[in-house]
This record gives structure tokens, C-alpha cells and sequence, in this order.
């Protein structure tokens, strides 16, 4: 069981890193069309742009982790068989229901 947790976490966490790293230069280039210069640091904005930046990064980085948690239990589950350590049957219909469609299309 223990060896099940140390797995689901490194898949997770190579879930979670590659996703957010692809969402934060997604939002740091929307930026860059939209404003049409880099994204404020520090004291270089005022408070509207700071807090446009923050709602935009925040948003990309929850939509990041539910994205990245969605597809490592579908690896997961496809790759080992059973549920990651921790779900239970009905948290995994929406990863299910995931596996089902990506079937359907290949």
C-alpha cells in the first residue's frame, strides 16, 4: 500500500508539473498578445493590472491542477488497474467516463 501512495504521488506530481508549466506560458503569452508587454512584477503596474494578472495566473493554475489530477488517475487507473490510494468508486465516474471517450476516439 505504501508503495501504491509513493507511486500515485510521482505520477501526480509529473502530472501536475508538466500542466502547469504548459498553463503558465499559455497565460504568460495571452498576456503578451493582450496588453502587449510582460506581465506585472513587483511595483512595475498599478493595482488593476496586478489584480487582472492575479485572477488570470490563479485561474490558469486551478484549471492546471484539476486538469493534471484528472488525467494522472486516468494514467493511473489504465496503467496499474485500480483506483489511485485514496478514491473511492464514486469520485472516479468523471475519469471513467474520461477513458471512455478517449477509447471512442483512437
Amino acid at each position: 500500500m505504501v508503495g501504491a501512495k509513493i507511486g500515485w504521488k510521482l505520477v501526480l506530481a509529473a502530472f501536475t508539473i508538466v500542466v502547469g508549466l504548459v498553463a503558465n506560458k499559455a497565460v504568460t503569452t495571452a498576456w503578451k498578445l493582450g496588453s502587449g508587454g510582460k506581465p506585472p512584477k513587483g511595483n512595475q503596474a498599478g493595482y488593476a493590472e496586478v489584480v487582472t494578472w492575479a485572477v488570470a495566473s490563479g485561474g490558469a493554475a486551478a484549471a492546471a491542477k484539476l486538469f493534471a489530477e484528472r488525467r494522472a488517475a486516468q494514467y493511473y487507473l489504465k496503467s496499474t488497474g485500480h483506483l489511485p490510494p485514496g478514491y473511492d468508486k464514486d469520485s472516479v465516474r468523471d475519469i471513467e467516463k474520461g477513458m471512455e471517450k478517449s477509447v471512442e476516439k483512437a
